[in-house]
């Protein structure tokens, strides 16, 4: 008995998503309204690196339906990939305005807004994000850088000691939270913040350095 061969089994990831390409290609000609495939042709291209294609059909979707907030959402996230921050910004911001329960929507707002120098606003949507998900440890963390270019330093405080309180070890936390404490004056805070740091992450040399630096240096 001849045992049968799936060729799928043997799909690359970049053939099985050409693959899918062709097949919503084909259902996009059949019917060149067919909202939820031109979506998903936008996606397929997304992930297959090919972000114009991606964008040139989140908008033949925006203009199908102007009510879509996924398409906005979709496009959003290709123009700040593709580096076109003010795009993406209003993108996005559309999506929020249409369905403000799409979450992700904020983080990359969030993303979009710091990278163009907008700061505050930038706090604000990781700040909604938030209020809308409690838990969302990668929102506090840029809410915090965010705070931080804000000047904003109290409550950069906030984000970072929440993620602290929250067991999370990552080393740049620690350094962060240091850098908060020293700027509101709180030197000893900082050193503790510091060591606490490195004893969850021994022999990290930004901790210890910034460990001997404020040991040695004087309260500003």
């Amino acid at each position: 008995m001849t045992k049968k061969t799936d060729s799928s089994l043997h799909q690359t990831p970049e053939t099985a998503a050409g693959d899918l390409i062709d097949v919503l290609l084909e259902k996009v000609k059949q019917n060149p309204k067919d909202i939820r495939s031109l979506l998903m042709l936008g996606n397929s291209y997304y992930m297959s690196g090919k972000i114009i294609l991606a964008i040139e059909t989140y908008k033949t979707v925006i203009e199908l339906d102007p009510h879509v907030s996924h398409a906005y959402y979709h496009i959003g996230i290709a123009y700040y990939r593709h580096a076109k921050l003010e795009e993406a910004i209003r993108a996005l911001e559309k999506a929020t305005e249409i369905n403000p329960s799409l979450v992700m929507t904020y983080y990359w707002l969030g993303l979009s807004y710091y990278h163009k120098g907008l700061y505050s606003h930038s706090r604000q949507a990781f700040e909604t994000l938030l209020q809308k998900n409690q838990e969302s440890v990668i929102a506090h963390y840029h809410a915090a850088l965010s705070c931080i270019a804000d000047l904003a330093w109290d409550r950069a405080r906030y984000h970072l000691e929440a993620l602290v309180e929250d067991d999370h070890a990552d080393p740049q936390v620690f350094l962060l939270l240091g850098k908060v404490y020293f700027r509101l004056r709180r030197v000893e805070d900082a050193i503790d913040i510091y060591k606490k740091g490195l004893g969850l992450n021994p022999g990290n040399q930004p901790l210890q350095e910034a460990v001997e630096f404020l040991i040695n240096v004087q309260e500003p």
